[in-house]
């Protein structure tokens, strides 16, 4: 993920296809975006994996269990690996990634940070956006 980062940190934000995500995560960011896409307008502003928007460095980085104050609790069978890293010569910031192993590998089942899940806030978006049903 964060060889990725590194390529395009400072020009554009870290393609989404390059965090490997769950089925499910998956599904749920594609659908969000489509509904943005029809609203004409950004789900999401800026870079999910670097937690930054228009960021042009990233140094430092250390990746291994929480170590923050307050850490968040793995559900049953996922595990949660947290992402530090100086942006721009003097930001701190952590992202915290829930993991699931899969057939396939560890799989990236959702992506939090200081005041931001994002399984929470794409579901959000979707019934923000939903149309609301004509009353009978």
């Amino acid at each position: 993920i964060y060889q990725q980062v590194q390529q395009h940190i400072g020009r554009e934000t870290t393609p989404i296809s390059a965090i490997p995500m769950t089925d499910d995560l998956r599904d749920l960011l594609d659908r969000a975006e489509a509904a943005a896409d029809a609203r004409d307008e950004p789900f999401i502003e800026g870079d999910l994996a670097a937690n930054c928007q228009d960021c042009t460095s990233l140094s430092g980085l250390e990746i291994g269990p929480q170590t923050g104050p307050e850490p968040i609790p793995a559900p049953g069978g996922h595990t949660m690996v947290e992402a530090r890293f100086v942006l721009n010569g003097n930001e701190e910031r952590a992202v915290i990634y829930d993991l699931i192993e899969t057939p396939e590998g560890w799989r990236v089942d959702n992506i939090l940070a200081e005041g931001f899940d994002l399984r929470s806030e794409a579901e959000a978006y979707l019934r923000e956006t939903s149309p609301t049903p004509a009353a009978p």
